[in-house]
């Protein structure tokens, strides 16, 4: 069985790092009650997969570089930088720092807080941002 730091590593590169969006990959990771905190915004799994749809349609490229990692029980701490090559046009690269916590080999919550290093004002929202069908509905993403 693999150990928490190597599952939030191997989710990163695989899920996240991964040019295709792949459901099968994310339910291998990610647990079905998993909860993000971004920025402040709260994305549950049905936005979460549509966060990771929508990077997926943003983006053509991005790359994570792993500066630190840090795990005891099924909590992992990571200090990562993702350098995100945009499907339109210009880069961005972002400075992150998340708190992961495991449950049953699966990844049940994250918490985390990024800033943005380089890139254009729009892609701010990047880590939280989400296909919403309803245009109506204002910021892209919950407060909490």
């Amino acid at each position: 069985m693999e150990k928490p730091g190597e599952i939030v590593i191997n989710a990163l590169q695989e899920v996240v790092g991964n040019p295709a969006y792949d459901e099968r990959k994310i339910k291998n990771y990610f647990s079905s009650i998993y909860q993000q905190i971004v920025d402040g915004h709260k994305l549950e799994y049905a936005d979460f997969l549509s966060h990771m749809k929508t990077l997926k349609l943003a983006t053509s490229r991005i790359i994570i570089n792993i500066k630190s990692i840090a795990a005891e029980g099924d909590t992992v701490f990571t200090h990562h930088f993702v350098k995100v090559e945009n499907s339109q046009d210009g880069n961005s690269e972002f400075e992150v720092f998340a708190c992961f916590t495991l449950s049953a080999g699966k990844i049940i919550r994250c918490e985390e807080l990024t800033r943005m290093l380089s890139g254009k004002p729009v892609d701010q929202d990047l880590a939280s941002r989400i296909e919403v069908p309803l245009p109506a509905r204002g910021r892209q993403s919950k407060m909490i």
